[in-house]
């Protein structure tokens, strides 16, 4: 597979240029077609007008998928965290199962490049749009909000699953080479401030994307705001922004106990934001069925559930039964995830793979609430825990008597059986709570080791950058 440094474009027309062929070529929805080029793609052309600019947004998009990013964020982890199995040796990617990762592993460098590559797109559209005087003001305004959005959402996988990372923000590329890495700090505040900017400029509802929840809104940026403020420990305005979006009832609403199966439907209400799938041979690209039920039934089964995990349910936890398949091999019970079902691709798809979704907003709050020392606290946070445990069929819990650490483990294991499987959740709060020396090395004593919760820098790139430092560990 063919892999893109993030500091290697030499000329901004050449981005451009594969963009645009590269859209010539998905037949993606509203798509202008273009002519090619003979020599280059200038973006003085290509920001010319809203519909040669939404040409570029779409591809932006695009990348998210195709540029083998975020649809490898399921597989890479959940086996690097306690979710699947990937102890196999005849399974691909299984040094993320085993924590194992070396600087010159491909998998790791997939998301590093995928991630840069978008971020890259979304950093020439918030400049070249900006500077347009072809674009409509409105237009304008939006396409820099969505483009904000996208980046703050690539940095946001980047720095946790990197640490430090060199924060990209124009597509310079002389200032790019010189890059080294910015602190996590420093990374998180380009992330507020991209996501407080995309409030300001995105529309409130979806009717300008014909109803669909596959771009950014005001709220999607909203509840990414309130997942970043609360893994920064800024519990404040990570219940604020959660409170934020759970209000926003016109848009947003949990599905009923009955209705749990229908929760990843691409027009679910309870989808805040979504990465529509491309297809390719024949099967949709959603963020799970991908990696965890590939192909016929009970076939090129790649990656099973943990026992810890398929025991984590409690009896009579609907979500067991909606979001978990199951097979019997040899006299045992294996599991995998069944959040999604659409597996053809023989028409327009019925699931949009959802990164944003309004349970995870009562669990931030609840957290938000619960790590507080104010009027809200404990009894807060169990209300929320509460809505949760409600709408899969299981009996309420008592605050009464629950103390702060008592109320936060019930909230880990909420999150657990909940957000399993979406876009490395568990992964990340393993490591943002310290529990992961805890969970990992009890689960795999033979190789974990603390270092492991960081990805490895790729070699390539610190041959291309020898700026760039590596982490420990590697």
């Amino acid at each position: 597979m063919r892999k893109y440094n993030f500091i290697s474009y030499k000329k901004i027309y050449v981005g451009f240029l594969q963009l645009i062929m590269a859209l010539l070529l998905i037949g993606c929805d509203n798509l202008l077609e273009v002519d090619p080029p003979t020599t280059e793609v200038l973006a003085s052309q290509v920001f010319s007008s809203d519909a040669n600019a939404n040409a570029a947004l779409v591809g932006m998009y695009s990348s998210m998928v195709t540029a083998s990013a975020f649809m490898n964020i399921g597989y890479a982890c959940s086996l690097s965290a306690d979710e699947t199995d990937g102890s196999n040796p005849d399974y691909p990617f299984t040094d993320f199962g085993t924590n194992t990762l070396t600087a010159s592993d491909y998998g790791a460098s997939n998301l590093w490049t995928g991630f840069y590559k978008t971020i890259y797109q979304a950093n020439n559209i918030i400049e070249n749009v900006t500077n347009s005087t072809g674009m409509s003001d409105s237009i304008k305004t939006q396409f820099v909000g969505q483009a904000k959005f996208v980046r703050a959402l690539n940095f946001f996988y980047l720095v946790n699953m990197f640490g430090p990372v060199p924060l990209t923000v124009t597509p310079d590329v002389k200032t790019n080479n010189a890059l080294a890495r910015a602190a996590t700090a420093d990374v998180y505040a380009q992330i507020v401030s991209d996501l407080k900017d995309a409030e300001t400029k995105l529309p409130a509802n979806y009717s300008n994307y014909s109803s669909k929840r596959d771009k950014p809104n005001k709220r999607a940026a909203s509840a990414l705001l309130a997942r970043v403020y609360l893994y920064m420990d800024d519990y404040v305005n990570a219940e604020e922004k959660a409170t934020e979006v759970i209000n926003t009832t016109s848009l947003y609403s949990l599905l009923s106990t009955a209705d749990i199966g229908n929760v990843f439907l691409k027009d679910s209400k309870e989808s805040i934001f979504a990465i529509n799938p491309q297809t390719t041979t024949g099967h949709w690209l959603t963020n799970e069925d991908y990696y965890y039920y590939y192909g016929s039934q009970y076939q090129s089964l790649y990656y099973i559930l943990t026992s810890s995990l398929a025991n984590a349910f409690e009896i009579g936890d609907v979500r067991k039964t909606a979001w978990l398949g199951s097979f019997d091999y040899s006299g045992t019970t294996y599991y995998y995830g069944a959040k999604y079902r659409d597996y053809d691709g023989s028409s327009d798809p019925l699931e949009y793979s959802i990164v944003l979704r309004l349970s995870e907003q009562y669990l931030i709050r609840a957290e938000a609430r619960a790590r507080q020392s104010n009027v809200t606290g404990t009894a807060g946070a169990v209300a929320d825990i509460n809505v949760i445990r409600t709408r899969a069929g299981l009996a309420s819990l008592d605050a009464a008597n629950m103390t702060q650490a008592q109320c936060l483990t019930s909230i880990e294991q909420e999150r657990r059986v909940e957000l399993f499987l979406e876009y490395g959740n568990r992964w990340f709060d393993l490591k943002r709570t310290n529990r992961a020396d805890a969970v990992l090395g009890a689960l795999k004593p033979a190789t974990w080791k603390s270092t492991a919760v960081l990805y490895p820098i790729p070699l390539t790139e610190i041959q291309n950058a020898p700026q760039l430092t590596q982490n420990d560990g590697y």
